[in-house]
């Protein structure tokens, strides 16, 4: 299926099979077809799309342009493909937001890279100076496009497209989609293939429910956390509340890392270097800080708060339960949060609800003791009784006198 070369990469990375987004989107790739390709997270998205653009550059020439959400999944992206894109020849590039803009453009301008991995800020910025040259672009993929074709990016994506030559394939790679998914063919004014392997796709996901009422959170999740072999990531809807509850936490005795859209990009890093080493078991997240990381290891997502609608929750118990590994999502919450997420989740995913045990979390309700009849009060004996070896008998000293 792939070029010797890769084959010859993938074998050392250990991979072996490939998955079925990547055997189905393959073909249609290196032929040169827009695609619409969806498949559940954690399911080899980014090698599905990248080793055969990377083999299509390679054979026909010109530039690849790789669009992400995040600095941070760029980052991740261009580690991946560093070895493949080496192995291929091919120069890569990255233009990343967080990075310094003077420096990058150098690199454009010295290595002439065939592959360039962005983010969209970025992009469009060095596009608008006139450093970039869309004509010579031959494949322009968008990950995660839900993030990517946000309404205000729309209008920049429409005019890219007109800039680009017939041979420059499009290719929106996710796990769900989106309305400005769904207008893809409007902005883009081009036809594209459809491949959706989430049907077919059977993941090792446990979808939980554990009651617990506001105040008492931090409490559970402590408790969670010393579950044997804990790794994980834990979500809240916003920045002022991760902040708030990280404030909390660090007043205790747990260590944790924290992956904020207020942090800095080395700060961010950081975080993510700790967690992944295993200094820490525990990241703190919104749902744009961890959108798309591929953190090995990660045995539960804990969703502190409800997420706003099915795509967040998808997006987020993504970061578990990766590549075949079973893993767990367990989501926090009262009766109402409980009847918000089942009506979320719709019929698409099945919602256990989990009680603590004593060698954690488990589906057996524990059992309440009964309440038995209290047995009749002999309370004015034993008071007399525990009186009689005191030194005060006030009764006695009552018949004596």
């Amino acid at each position: 299926m792939y070029d010797e070369v890769i084959l010859k990469q993938l074998q050392e990375q250990g991979l072996k099979q490939p998955t079925l987004i990547q055997q189905r989107t393959y073909q249609p790739i290196k032929d040169g077809e827009n695609l619409l390709a969806l498949a559940k997270t954690g399911t080899g998205k980014t090698l599905a799309y990248s080793l055969p653009v990377l083999e299509r550059i390679k054979k026909i020439g010109g530039q690849a342009v790789i669009f992400e959400p995040t600095a941070e999944l760029a980052v991740q992206v261009s580690s991946i493909l560093a070895p493949y894109a080496a192995a291929l020849g091919l120069k890569m590039l990255g233009l990343i937001g967080s990075g310094n803009r003077q420096r990058q453009l150098e690199k454009l301008r010295q290595r002439r890279p065939a592959i360039l991995i962005a983010t969209p800020g970025r992009f469009f910025d060095i596009l608008s100076a006139g450093k970039l040259q869309p004509a010579n672009f031959r494949s322009l993929v968008i990950d995660e496009p839900d993030d990517v074709l946000e309404f205000q990016n729309l209008s920049l994506f429409q005019g890219l497209s007109r800039q680009l030559p017939v041979l420059c394939q499009i290719l929106l790679f996710g796990a769900t989609i989106s309305t400005p998914v769904t207008r893809c063919e409007t902005v883009f004014s081009r036809k594209f293939l459809q491949i959706d392997v989430r049907p077919d796709q059977q993941l090792k996901l446990h979808h939980e429910f554990l009651q617990v009422d506001n105040a008492h959170k931090l409490d559970f999740l402590q408790r969670l956390t010393r579950s044997k072999n804990f790794k994980g990531i834990v979500f809240f809807n916003n920045n002022r509340r991760l902040e708030h509850f990280a404030g909390i936490l660090g007043h205790t005795k747990m260590r944790f890392a924290v992956l904020g859209t207020k942090m800095s990009s080395q700060a961010r890093q950081q975080a993510r270097r700790r967690f992944i080493k295993g200094e820490v078991k525990l990241l703190l997240a919104t749902d744009l800080a961890a959108r798309g990381l591929d953190i090995p290891g990660v045995t539960d997502v804990v969703n502190f708060d409800l997420p706003a609608n099915q795509a967040d929750y998808l997006h987020r118990a993504g970061r578990t339960g990766r590549m075949g590994k079973t893993g767990f999502v367990v989501t926090l919450g009262d009766d109402h949060d409980l009847r918000v997420l089942r009506q979320l989740l719709g019929e698409e995913i099945t919602l256990e609800r989990v009680y603590f045990g004593k060698r954690g979390l488990t589906t057996k309700q524990p059992q309440t003791q009964p309440i038995s009849a209290p047995k009749p009060s002999h309370h004015k004996k034993h008071r007399q009784r525990s009186q009689r070896n005191k030194g005060y008998h006030p009764r006695k000293w009552r018949k004596e006198k």
